[in-house]
């Protein structure tokens, strides 16, 4: 009941806009509102349906959520991440999410041929300028000043964007390859630095947050930094400790998979390489 509210919920406000294609991300792992990848999918497959019943061409795309996207957790960080992203500069799997689901777009809508073109159109958008420039075109249309525009396109976010205090270092006690980085953990230990809510009225604080200097799959010695803690105040030994266990470290490397699987109506779930090869 709960996944049947949630579908209907999310479908109402986006096919009220009066559009042609859809395409959504729906996440699979601890991070995300679903408990497994077949409860992902079965949710997928119900906004689908609901899409394609109102006369919208909807396309879902699974994506894991058990490792942060990216590698910045918290408001000021992950808005300068996007922009970099979009400027060409993105961390690969965040790039890779906005490439393939644009891509999907593009295709349902016919303005691509193939998966493999929809993805590359929207990878010279970032390479070529184009995206960073309908952002802030956007961002204009919606009061943003003239100034910090020319701020956000030179890159001169501290200009811009609220900076921390204090920046610590969380370092890697072993040798080896990071096994996993728990998303949901760094986000709520983001949450009690102060970049998320607690109770309705608590004030967030946009300069806070967690920047991963290494990720899943990558190889590690002892002593290498892992992330930074961006705060405005004392970083308890609690909190931190909480920080350094969603890393694990092990022997065996085993690299993000992002994108999943493709959920379209009236045909199987299919693996995301397949539908590449086949669209």
């Amino acid at each position: 009941a709960v996944v049947s509210t949630q579908s209907t919920g999310i479908m109402s406000k986006k096919l009220a806009e009066g559009i042609g294609s859809l395409v959504l991300d729906v996440k699979s792992g601890k991070a995300s509102t679903t408990d497994s990848y077949e409860q992902a999918e079965w949710l997928a497959r119900m906004m689908v349906d609901i899409g394609h019943g109102m006369g919208v061409n909807t396309t879902a795309v699974l994506t894991e959520m058990d490792t942060p996207i990216g590698h910045t957790i918290g408001n000021s960080l992950e808005m300068i991440e996007s922009l970099e992203c979009i400027k060409g500069n993105g961390p690969a799997d965040l790039e890779t999410i906005v490439a393939v689901q644009g891509g999907v777009l593009l295709c349902d809508a016919g303005v691509a041929a193939s998966q493999e073109q929809g993805e590359q159109m929207i990878r010279n958008t970032f390479r070529d300028g184009s995206a960073l420039d309908k952002f802030l075109q956007i961002l204009g249309n919606q009061g943003v000043d003239k100034k910090t525009l020319e701020l956000l396109k030179k890159g001169e976010y501290s200009e811009v964007f609220a900076k921390p205090e204090y920046v610590e270092n969380i370092t890697a006690e072993q040798s080896g390859y990071i096994e996993e980085v728990n998303a949901m953990a760094l986000g709520r230990a983001t949450v009690l630095l102060g970049g998320g809510r607690q109770l309705p009225g608590d004030v967030i604080d946009p300069a806070v947050g967690i920047k991963l200097l290494l990720t899943k799959g990558d190889q590690v010695k002892t002593g290498d930094i892992l992330a930074e803690v961006h705060h405005n105040g004392k970083l308890s030994s609690t909190l931190r400790t909480r920080i350094e266990g969603a890393f694990l470290i092990g022997q065996n490397r085993a690299p993000i998979k992002r994108v999943l699987a493709v959920v379209k109506a009236d045909a199987p779930t299919v693996d995301y390489e397949d539908y590449r090869s086949q669209h």
